[in-house]
């Protein structure tokens, strides 16, 4: 009779916690493809005041204090930090190269890219090449996170770079040119706070309870035809009530 090995279950064991380890298999990008990455931004970037605004406007929808989705969140330090199961380190400190979050919000990840596309204009939109940079430089820089709460920060919310393009993408079929319904045009920041001949002023800066701007843009004027047809996402919302608390300018 063969005698039992006793050192056997030892063995089984630790072959089911190596099965049970994630893997941390990062898929290789070619690196000739990462070169097309959106350069780092060559100057110092502030995690305050730069780096966490953007995480928040960008990703805590999916990935914040209310919703984990892929048991990812973004708002803490060690939950950014995780190390995915399929693509590596979401961050990787002093290498962007090889950072998830880098890599999927350029696309560079099939099915992958975040923020993820939306159905309407502003409701998921991809980062921007200097939005990437910065988060490049960040994370190149050292992905300094500092200790203790994040204190709020008001982003700085302006016409040109930031709600004219919104509107444009929302409004312009309709709010446009010469022959703009109602004489309201979405064209420039003049014509805008101008208003229309038809409802006369409907932004006004500072003042959020009278610029009807924000009641048409929500898609409750019932005074107008198809109020759900002139309704934008919740996200391009907000954006347009911050320029309008900040004087809409």
């Amino acid at each position: 009779m063969i005698p039992r090995l006793k050192f056997l279950p030892s063995w089984a064991a630790l072959w089911s916690a190596l099965w049970a380890l994630p893997l941390l298999a990062q898929v290789p990008i070619p690196p000739a493809q990462l070169a097309k990455l959106p350069p780092a931004l060559k100057r110092p970037v502030d995690f305050k005041t730069e780096v966490y605004p953007l995480f928040k406007a960008a990703c805590f929808k999916c990935h914040g204090p209310d919703k984990h989705k892929g048991k990812y969140r973004m708002d803490t330090r060690e939950g950014a930090f995780k190390v995915t199961d399929d693509h590596g380190p979401a961050i990787q400190a002093r290498d962007s190269t090889k950072s998830a979050i880098i890599l999927m919000a350029a696309g560079f990840i099939d099915e992958m890219l975040m923020p993820p596309p939306g159905g309407k204009p502003g409701e998921s939109d991809p980062l921007t090449a200097e939005q990437i940079g910065l988060l490049r430089a960040w994370i190149d820089q050292g992905a300094v996170w500092p200790d203790g709460p994040i204190a709020e920060v008001i982003q700085s919310v302006r016409f040109e770079p930031d709600i004219q393009k919104l509107l444009v993408a929302s409004c312009a079929k309709c709010h446009s040119g010469a022959t703009a319904e109602g004489g309201f045009s979405v064209d420039s920041l003049e014509r805008l706070l101008a208003g229309g001949k038809t409802y006369g002023r409907v932004v006004v800066p500072g003042d959020l309870r009278k610029s009807s701007l924000l009641t048409i843009l929500a898609g409750k004027d019932e005074d107008i035809p198809k109020p759900e047809a002139h309704r934008i996402p919740e996200k391009s919302l907000k954006q347009v009530e911050e320029w309008i608390r900040q004087g809409a300018k």
